[in-house]
């Protein structure tokens, strides 16, 4: 590698399911190297990450090549652009994948740059990309939405968690933040970026609550019981 002469190596697709609101995942390209898949490992799961494995490339790839990740989904965002393949054992780059509101299986296909033959393809399932307990969480919320917007009370604190997680745009939360009331509050968030959000955001908020308003959780959690 050092005199230029082309290298080919086999590699490994690390993948990682983030904890925000809406869809991200981290999507590695690397060489197989067990000390540095343990350290990517490593990263993401301490940081509540969760991995998905999939199959790896049949073929190897050339060293300092570049690649171009897509997906089969019109609103999926993709950075960077293109990645090099290349050893970095301390901070190696990934492609980040934002999709808001996925409602169906989609494919990722990894392809070299300036080629049109992918190298890799993967398809990712629903049950794969959503939490298991995304039917459980959003049915919480839905089915107390009344004694939450009349009970909740600690609803400062909610809303700075929820723009911190991306649940909440700047605008939406400047918006919320004028209404006078709690539960005028608690009525806009339903009707504007938990409904915006789906299942998703409604996944956040509930976590939320479990901490902000973990007595009224657990009140309603007894009358489920």
């Amino acid at each position: 590698m050092k005199v230029g002469v082309p290298v080919k190596i086999n590699c490994k697709v690390l993948m990682y399911k983030t904890n925000t609101a809406f869809l991200t995942l981290h999507v590695y390209l690397i060489p197989c190297d067990p000390g540095l898949q343990q350290a990517i490992d490593k990263r993401q799961l301490s940081s509540g990450y969760k991995a998905i494995q999939k199959p790896h490339p049949e073929k190897s790839l050339k060293m300092r090549d570049r690649f171009i990740l897509t997906a089969d989904l019109d609103d999926a965002e993709i950075y960077p652009e293109k990645l090099k393949l290349r050893y970095e054992s301390r901070d190696p780059n990934f492609f980040e994948v934002y999709v808001e509101n996925p409602d169906r299986k989609f494919t990722l296909k990894l392809t070299k740059e300036n080629e049109h033959q992918p190298v890799w393809t993967c398809a990712l399932r629903k049950d794969e990309y959503q939490s298991s307990a995304h039917i459980q969480v959003e049915h919480f919320v839905d089915k107390h939405q009344c004694d939450l917007i009349a009970r909740v009370c600690n609803i400062g604190p909610i809303l700075d968690n929820l723009f911190r997680e991306g649940v909440i745009q700047q605008e939406d939360y400047d918006t919320i933040r004028t209404i006078p009331t709690t539960q005028e509050r608690m009525r806009k968030l339903y009707s504007g970026p938990l409904k915006a959000g789906g299942q998703a955001a409604k996944d956040v908020f509930f976590r939320i609550l479990k901490k902000e308003e973990s007595y009224l959780v657990a009140d309603l959690n007894r009358k489920e019981s």
